[in-house]
């Protein structure tokens, strides 16, 4: 009998496998899963598309045409966040242009239907979002900045921004991009080797700046991620394999708050275990490790990173580096 239903499930399978069309039949329209909102559309392997990856996201350009803003005073019309993935979803109308009054619902579809971001890294960041902003059905951009967000979802040591006790932690700082930039080794393409370096340098001078440093477990995570999303969401097919990330898609990406022009959709959403892979592989890099789940104690101000990285110890990986992405 269990060989009966084996065989019926296998026919029913190939069946419904067989019943869509080529892959390169399929265009992806803005966007099909419109009226699946509330969760990740899933990827359905079939036997002539195995593994996912990524196509160009065709949206209605008249309705989300581009126009940047920044994050104005107090009570200024535009609010903006730290974060150029969410600067982008209100400069694209994505979500409101103001970036003020957003509902959590509105932010957490867009960054599904835009970077098909997985539900559970979402979570990741509006969960404390919301907690830290009680009472709060909408939350303005610039909150994911303010002094309540601190060592939660705003973390010292980012890429391209200065540090909240240190100066303007919400606007894009030129000499970090730059520094950001000239990572690169071959002046084309950033690895997770080039970006664990640049955030060393990042925690070594945000350390040295701060008044009252901490670097705990969360924060290490926190600040590894604006990283590793980058990896995650702008990275595609190209000469480190298919998650290749682009200096000039970087640079499109922080400086304009735009998507890159050769910007496509992943088909697999990017769930927390392959954001946590990618920050593994660059904390080996550097040479220290997280603990999860984090201690209770981990706010501490305790510096779970070494001032000298491993990779600075050993002068023969300087050059010919292994394990690119």
């Amino acid at each position: 009998m269990a060989r009966f239903f084996e065989v019926i499930f296998c026919f029913l399978a190939l069946r419904f496998a067989n019943a869509w069309p080529p892959i390169d039949q399929q265009p992806l329209t803005s966007p099909p899963w419109a009226n699946d909102h509330g969760h990740n559309e899933l990827f359905i392997p079939r036997p002539d598309h195995i593994i996912p990856a990524k196509k160009p996201l065709q949206f209605d350009h008249e309705r989300h045409y581009y126009e940047q803003h920044h994050n104005d005073a107090v009570h200024g019309t535009y609010k903006r966040a730290p974060c150029p993935a969410l600067n982008t979803l209100a400069n694209r109308g994505f979500i409101p242009r103001s970036g003020k009054h957003i509902t959590y619902e509105n932010l957490a579809q867009a960054a599904r239907d835009v970077y098909n971001f997985g539900d559970d890294n979402i979570m990741v960041v509006l969960v404390p979002a919301f907690a830290l902003h009680p009472n709060a059905t909408h939350i303005d951009l610039d909150q994911f900045a303010d002094e309540k967000v601190q060592h939660a979802i705003n973390c010292p040591a980012a890429p391209t921004r200065l540090d909240r006790e240190i100066g303007n932690n919400i606007d894009l700082n030129m000499t970090l991009l730059d520094s950001l930039l000239g990572f690169s080794k071959d002046g084309e393409t950033l690895t997770l080797e080039d970006l664990a370096e640049h955030h060393h340098l990042r925690h070594n001078q945000s350390r040295a700046e701060s008044k009252s440093w901490q670097f705990g477990n969360s924060d290490a995570t926190c600040a590894l991620a604006q990283y590793t999303n980058l990896v995650g969401v702008l990275g595609r097919n190209g000469k480190h394999g298919l998650l290749t990330l682009y200096v000039e898609d970087v640079k499109k990406f922080y400086m304009q708050e735009d998507l890159p022009d050769a910007y496509e959709r992943r088909e697999l959403p990017y769930y927390a275990i392959e954001a946590t892979n990618l920050i593994d592989r660059m904390t080996h890099h550097i040479g220290f490790q997280i603990l999860r789940p984090f201690p209770a104690d981990d706010h501490d101000g305790r510096d779970i990173e070494p001032l000298q990285a491993a990779y600075e110890k050993t002068p023969s990986c300087v050059d010919g580096r292994k394990g690119r992405v």
